[in-house]
């Protein structure tokens, strides 16, 4: 197997699921700049309640030592909870939050990379999403955009780095399996839990 073979599967077995979960209300009123801030609340509330339950698996994980990857470089609650720290929420509003039940299984190494995978290249689209943002509402890079703008100039770095490290869990025909399946079972997951309603 090339390197590059896995990074080929995962981008093209999953472009149905990434281009459904980019047809989201929030996400479609943020590119037409129609996004209320209060909206822009609710979305990163919703990515909040996605992310947060499954940071804390991925670090129950007895191999998470074995992965080489850094939960300080590469978590993103806690960039969620800044932002809505700025936005007006207060620990407890953020507590109580409602969390995704249904998730992605990540009980082995490659399907928590091929979790990560779908977190970690939204990262790249986070930039259009920070510019566009920053150009019609009242948040910048530092103040309510710290999700979006996760490694800032950085980014590309930090997706070759994570690109190196995912392929070394996927040396076999299964474990490249195990990634695609769960990368796009993120994908439906996630965009399912951001298209349900939460009375």
């Amino acid at each position: 197997m090339t390197a590059s073979t896995i990074m080929e599967r995962l981008k093209s077995e999953t472009a149905h699921y990434h281009r459904q979960v980019e047809q989201n209300d929030y996400a479609k009123a943020i590119m037409s700049q129609t996004v209320s801030l209060e909206e822009y609340k609710q979305y990163l509330e919703k990515f909040y309640g996605f992310l947060k339950p499954m940071e804390e698996q991925a670090l129950d994980q007895p191999f998470w030592e074995s992965t080489g990857l850094d939960y300080e470089i590469r978590g993103k609650a806690i960039l969620l909870e800044n932002d809505l720290h700025h936005l007006g929420s207060s620990e407890e509003d953020i507590a109580q939050l409602p969390r995704c039940e249904e998730l992605p299984d990540i009980s082995s190494p490659a399907r928590m990379f091929g979790y990560l995978y779908v977190i970690e290249g939204s990262t790249n689209g986070g930039q259009i999403m920070t510019k566009r943002l920053s150009q019609f509402l009242p948040i910048e890079a530092g103040r309510g955009l710290e999700y979006f703008n996760a490694y800032g100039a950085e980014t590309r770095t930090r997706w070759a780095e994570f690109t190196q490290q995912l392929i070394q869990f996927a040396r076999s025909e299964e474990e490249q399996d195990d990634m695609v399946h769960t990368a796009s079972e993120t994908f439906r997951l996630l965009d399912q839990w951001i298209n349900t309603k939460v009375n």
